[in-house]
């Protein structure tokens, strides 16, 4: 008998195995195409990009224009420091247009600064690489701004980096998402916004105010100037100490060198912004009057000790670095609060 002929079976294996290889080349295609080429994957490496620094990559990968304003937010470190607050990045698979079967749209979920937030890009389908790979492009968009404001300073920090304002604004293109910290200090001054998120393109900018509130030092020197001042009333011994807002009515003769006046307590100084300037709140000055009288009809000879509480006005000039306490007088008072017109 002839052996069996073993070609026809190494024909089947080999053309099984060809099948297989077949198989899984068209398989790693498709897995390829919905994970490396896909859509949510070019969503995940501009967010990449973003995390990097690498803004002029990010923003030719987005295809955005960029808005006027100032530019510092979009590279390098101030970028970077953007992203610092972002977490958890994810992406869905990507949602077709029913309208437009070229188009889908990812979205995005992440944390920003802990608090859960989302963003939505869409994509349009531009081809296939190498016959077999989906290539995709995100749609023309404009960058978000930022409006910060501050109305007593010549420029703030965001992100830590300085920037300047012009009459109190600084607008800011940036990328999306983003986490900006906004705020300035000075000697007398201070600001701070912080975790202020952006999500998505706007037409209008996402507007950071900066509420100025007086530091610790501004307070301080406004009462240490107050304490100086009044102290220095104390000096006089009379019974109406000039330019002080103290004094004492009598009939009786008293004599001088038994005047003394003691400053017993003051409300602490308040100040507040108003009208495009720090106004210092009126202050309650609380006296005590030793001296000795003399009744003009006996002679007799008296020690008193006279309580009483007094107002205290007085006008701020400041600057970022300095403040000065100008005390009003009874008339400086009346024409400050008399109606214009």
């Amino acid at each position: 008998m002839n052996a069996s002929n073993p070609a026809p079976r190494i024909a089947v294996r080999w053309a099984l195995t060809a099948l297989a290889v077949v198989v899984l080349l068209i398989l790693a295609i498709s897995i390829s195409n919905r994970t490396v080429f896909s859509a949510s994957s070019h969503v995940k490496t501009f967010q990449q990009l973003l995390v990097a620094g690498k803004g002029a990559e990010a923003l030719g990968l987005l295809n955005a224009t960029v808005p006027e304003g100032d530019a510092v937010a979009l590279d390098g470190e101030v970028l970077q420091r953007t992203q610092q607050g972002i977490s958890e990045f994810t992406v869905d698979r990507p949602v077709s247009d029913p309208q437009d079967p070229e188009r889908v749209t990812v979205t995005a979920h992440y944390k920003a600064e802990g608090v859960d937030h989302s963003s939505t890009y869409a994509l349009r389908h531009a081809g296939k690489s190498w016959l077999f790979f989906d290539q995709w492009e995100f749609e023309q968009t404009a960058l978000p701004t930022v409006l910060v404001k501050a109305n007593t300073v010549n420029e703030v920090s965001v992100n830590e980096q300085q920037i300047p304002l012009a009459e109190g604004r600084a607008t800011l293109p940036v990328f999306y998402p983003a986490v900006l910290d906004a705020g300035f200090e000075t000697t007398n001054f201070q600001a701070d916004t912080r975790g202020v998120v952006i999500t998505a393109p706007s037409s209008d900018p996402v507007q950071i105010p900066l509420r100025t509130e007086p530091t610790e030092h501004f307070t301080s020197a406004i009462n240490d100037q107050v304490r100086d001042y009044l102290q220095e009333c104390t000096k006089q011994k009379v019974l109406m100490p000039s330019d002080c807002p103290f004094a004492y009515h009598t009939t009786a003769r008293v004599d001088a060198e038994s005047i003394d006046w003691q400053i017993v307590d003051y409300s602490p100084p308040e100040v507040s912004y108003y009208n495009g300037t720090w106004v210092l709140s009126p202050l309650t000055v609380s006296t005590e009057l030793h001296l000795t009288e003399q009744d003009l009809r006996t002679g007799a000879l008296e020690n008193k000790v006279i309580k009483s509480d007094f107002g205290f006005h007085a006008k701020l000039e400041t600057s970022t670095t300095e403040v000065s306490v100008r005390p009003l007088s009874e008339s400086d008072q009346q024409v400050a609060s008399a109606p214009a017109g």
